[in-house]
């Protein structure tokens, strides 16, 4: 089993950040040695602190898919992971021509600075310049109208940009996503471990984590703090806990490493 996992609004509260209570599921990734891959919106200088405090030693996807950090010797030599390669300058030249000849009502991060991401987000100033320390992704505030939204990313678009939502913020990105990232890692799992039967899974409560959801074997769909409604096209498993955040996310792991663990024991019981 391998895990993909975003963390705001999923594996970390909305409100809070508050990643404890999904602390029993973890413990129990842990002692098995089950791979949790962090796929998030945030940088990787945030996933760095969240690297440490979860006890993490497996590659982490940032900025929607836009970043990867893989640790060294982690995968075969010969597995190639590719990431964006558009600039965050050249985002947000293209994001200011848009907005001023459509006079959207938004901001993007570096049009609030370092203030207006703390206030927006309640992070500390220490996260909020970590949140603003991105490679080749612009969140953007979203203060107009959901239609103005849709002719927003139709314009991205046809720049030949995605436009994708977290739970706070627009995300603005080159024509990539979690979802690419995903399905490079579970080949490159399936390169590290050949012959074995590889279950993979995604938790998430965002519309940016549909593509991800759809991309695994199992799809988590956390319930989410907005009013878009997460449906999946996908014939695969599909969980709903009820209960938003980490709580949720420990609900549904701890059912999934349950089942995990019925399925050993069956398999151990049928080889003696």
């Amino acid at each position: 089993m391998v895990v993909f996992s975003d963390l705001d609004g999923s594996l970390l509260d909305h409100d809070t950040y508050d990643w404890r209570p999904a602390r029993p599921a973890l413990e129990i990734l842990r002692k098995r040695d089950i791979p949790l891959v962090l796929v998030s919106s945030k940088t990787l200088a945030e996933l760095a602190d969240y690297r440490v405090q979860l006890q993490l030693r497996h590659p982490v996807v940032a900025e929607n898919g836009a970043a990867m950090d893989v640790p060294a010797d982690y995968f075969p030599g010969s597995t190639m992971l590719s990431t964006a390669t558009i600039s965050r300058d050249q985002l947000q030249t293209v994001y200011n021509e848009v907005k001023v000849a459509n006079e959207f009502r938004c901001q993007a991060f570096y049009e609030l600075g370092v203030p207006g991401i703390v206030r927006e987000t309640g992070l500390t100033e220490r996260k909020a310049m970590r949140a603003n320390d991105r490679k080749a992704s612009e969140p953007i505030l979203w203060l107009d109208s959901e239609e103005r939204a849709a002719l927003f990313s139709q314009e991205m678009q046809a720049r030949g940009l995605r436009c994708t939502r977290g739970g706070r913020f627009l995300h603005l990105m080159a024509d990539t996503g979690k979802d690419e990232a995903v399905r490079q890692l579970i080949d490159a799992y399936m390169r590290k471990w050949p012959g074995t039967t590889l279950t993979s899974v995604s938790l998430g409560d965002g519309p940016n984590d549909l593509g991800m959801l759809a991309s695994t074997d199992i799809a988590v769909v956390i319930p989410g703090k907005h009013e878009h409604r997460m449906s999946l096209t996908t014939q695969k498993r599909v969980l709903r806990p009820t209960s938003p955040g980490p709580v949720g996310w420990n609900e549904a792991m701890l059912t999934l490493l349950a089942e995990q663990q019925d399925v050993q024991r069956a398999t151990h019981k049928d080889g003696e």
